[in-house]
């Protein structure tokens, strides 16, 4: 986002929201072009529900599947200085998809085909909904696992893909106020008290 006093300045967290809203868009569409492709009955590819950022790749039994991992974990080279002092970076982008199914074949074809679903929407749609400056997406590593969760009819899998997402105008130099800035914006809520409890337990030696 570029501001007229402090420049365009990238977060991390704008590079996996970018991300996690451009696979949200495109699931539904990908997953029914694999169930076409692999011969499988409709629903059998579920577009995911459950996003986080927790930067792990797995799930919980009982927990929604398939639950889909957006992070990026840093960069993936030094930042370059270009142009009027602007900076291009290059984030890493990692995307986890974890499911289950009730035999190995059937939670082997499906991680797979949601891989490759991921795969191929952040590599077609590389603009991530045009909200960043991308310069270019490159694929760079892609995984299989088994998730050791102990469940007596589910097997369950994940997928993990990582991306290299190039970036200009990460930030530029000789931007910024000149002179620091006092108080609250005025569209920011004022919070007069906070509560917090707490409970205290005695713990024996």
């Amino acid at each position: 986002m570029s501001d007229d006093i402090f420049g365009s300045i990238i977060v991390a967290s704008d590079v996996e929201e970018a991300a996690t809203a451009t696979l949200k868009m495109w699931f539904p569409t990908y997953l029914a072009f694999f169930q076409r492709k692999l011969e499988l009955t409709a629903g059998t590819l579920p577009a995911p529900q459950n996003y986080t950022t927790r930067n792990v790749f797995d799930a919980e039994q009982g927990e929604q599947i398939p639950k889909v991992v957006v992070i990026s974990p840093g960069l993936a080279a030094p930042p370059k200085q270009y142009g009027n002092g602007q900076y291009h970076a290059v984030w890493r982008l990692g995307v986890g998809v974890a499911t289950a199914a009730k035999d190995e074949e059937t939670a082997n074809m499906m991680v797979k085909a949601y891989g490759a679903a991921v795969r191929a929407i952040i590599l077609q749609k590389q603009a991530l909904g045009g909200t960043l400056p991308i310069t270019g997406i490159a694929w760079e590593e892609e995984s299989y696992n088994s998730i050791p969760i102990p469940a007596p009819i589910m097997l369950y899998k994940a997928v993990s893909i990582f991306f290299m997402v190039e970036v200009n105008d990460v930030i530029t130099l000789g931007k910024g106020p000149l002179t620091p800035g006092i108080g609250v914006p005025a569209d920011w809520p004022v919070v007069d008290t906070v509560d917090i409890e707490l409970d205290i337990e005695e713990v024996s030696s």
